[in-house]
């Protein structure tokens, strides 16, 4: 016959395979519970990855699109400016725009441009800005063989009905 000591040591027993049955379940949850925050953050590090790689597209595209120009194209450039802008500076640039529409036609100037580097400094969902530095050649009656020149460009986007548009361009 069993005596207490006996006894307590075999409940004991028992317990032990709870007690390591419980603690095993408890590291597995542990587990999957960091393991899930981790996808979260590293869903959150490819989002914002993300967003940065196609507010640097759009910027890159529009300081070209601002930049570059053709006497023999100019309105179809000039709209494509257009319908990247919002806001004031979509307004200030049909007037300023329209106002050198004859000089350029005149003087058959063509603008090439190309990015030599481009930068996010901020980016969230709804606004974002960009740095464009920009290598451009401009031809023209008076210069036919052209003349080159770099600047830098930065423009503040906006989100607007799921595009990325220009409310804003600088030059640096």
């Amino acid at each position: 016959m069993p005596g207490p000591d006996t006894e307590a040591h075999t409940r004991g027993s028992a317990s032990l395979p709870v007690l390591v049955g419980s603690v095993a379940v408890v590291v597995a949850l542990t587990g999957s519970a960091l393991a899930a925050l981790g996808v979260r953050q590293v869903s959150r590090s490819d989002d914002r990855s993300a967003l940065r790689q196609q507010v640097l597209a759009v910027g890159r595209q529009i300081a070209v699109d601002f930049s570059a120009y053709d006497y023999r194209h100019l309105k179809q450039d000039f709209d494509r400016v257009v319908n990247e802008s919002t806001g004031g500076f979509r307004t200030e640039f049909q007037t300023s725009s329209a106002g050198l529409q004859d000089v350029i036609i005149k003087i058959k100037a063509v603008s090439t441009a190309e990015v030599a580097s481009a930068g996010v400094v901020t980016a969230s969902p709804t606004d974002a800005t960009v740095l464009v530095a920009v290598n451009r050649r401009v031809t023209n009656t008076s210069a036919p063989n052209g003349q080159s020149d770099s600047f830098g460009l930065q423009l503040t986007l906006r989100h607007i009905g799921g595009r990325w548009l220009a409310s804003k361009i600088q030059p640096l």
